[in-house]
């Protein structure tokens, strides 16, 4: 049998997830369109910037136990520039993710730099970042009288840093590696509660086959762990012609997923995708659907640093 390079990393790939040792964050089942948000190390190895845009509703339609609502909406926005000088790129991600009365906004800054090799490209990547937590005092108290209950909705701010290494081959796979919540904010609303938000650590790898003429697929797969309990995701998207795709995914211990996506305008700079779950664990204690939506525009003349193109009716130079 021939191991070329790229099978044996998908192969060690899944055998981490199956060793693995669980997700504190967010997830968005587009997330190979724009990882800038869970490795500061991918910005600026791409070679024009974008926007993009995440929308997911998780479990449509769940009630509290005892009160309607509560189920988990998290939006993300993001701009990603590649930088022509020391630095490779910059990004900016603004998220807001909220479960319940409970509401984290965050701000996250990347910066990375990359080095090029005769076998592929290396990158490493600082995220600082404003983490914002508010709580909101509509929830029911085991204490009524309790003097610490707030009166009205309180926010704490905490500062947090994420970092993480990436590496593209010249042979179509890549492996990244991140840490986040490298700094553990925690929460206490003026308690002796402290609600930290421990460290999280993600593996995430990919490679692309071509299976015919105009059709290729991309099969990635992250594990994110906090060393106490742990999850993967495995996708698998085919991609026709560079301008539609369709896929499925499977989330450990949760749900399976199918995407669909199309490319518009020239150059396929508009992409737009949807996502379907359907949860196959523990749906008693859930609701078994949820649904995301993703907007990416590509900005292909935004450059910071170095020569910019001239362009004229005739020439290019």
């Amino acid at each position: 049998m021939n191991w070329s390079p790229r099978i044996i990393c998908t192969f060690l790939l899944l055998l981490m997830a199956s060793a693995g040792a669980a997700q504190n964050d967010f997830f968005f089942n587009h997330y190979m369109f724009n990882p800038s948000y869970y490795n500061p190390a991918w910005v600026g190895t791409e070679d024009q910037a974008f926007a993009a845009a995440h929308h997911r509703s998780q479990w449509v339609g769940y009630d509290a136990t005892f009160d309607p609502g509560g189920a988990p909406t998290t939006q993300l926005v993001s701009l990603v520039v590649p930088v022509k000088s020391t630095l490779s790129g910059i990004g900016l991600s603004v998220s807001n993710d909220r479960v319940a009365n409970v509401n984290n906004l965050q701000a996250r800054l990347s910066v990375s730099i990359k080095r090029e090799f005769r076998f592929g490209q290396l990158s490493f990547g600082l995220m600082p970042a404003i983490n914002v937590q508010s709580l909101d005092p509509n929830f029911r108290a085991v204490d009524p009288n309790d003097g610490l209950i707030p009166e009205g909705r309180e926010s704490q701010l905490k500062p947090n840093l994420h970092a993480g290494l990436y590496f593209k081959s010249r042979k179509d796979y890549f492996v990244g590696v991140s840490a986040e919540n490298i700094l553990e904010p925690g929460f206490d609303f003026g308690t002796d509660a402290k609600n930290i938000v421990p460290i999280n650590y993600l593996l995430m790898g990919g490679t692309t086959f071509g299976l015919m003429r105009e059709l290729v697929l991309n099969p990635t797969i992250m594990v994110r762990s906090d060393l106490n309990s742990y999850t993967y995701d495995i996708s698998a998207i085919a991609v026709y012609q560079d301008k539609m795709w369709g896929g499925l995914a499977f989330r450990r211990a949760e749900s399976l997923s199918v995407l669909l996506g199309y490319s518009f305008l020239e150059d396929n700079k508009l992409k737009a995708g949807y996502s379907f779950d359907y949860v196959i664990k523990d749906q008693d204690a859930k609701q078994p659907t949820s649904h995301e939506v993703f907007i990416r525009y590509d900005l292909p003349d935004l450059v910071f640093g170095g020569r910019k193109a001239v362009k004229t009716p005739r020439f290019t130079f």
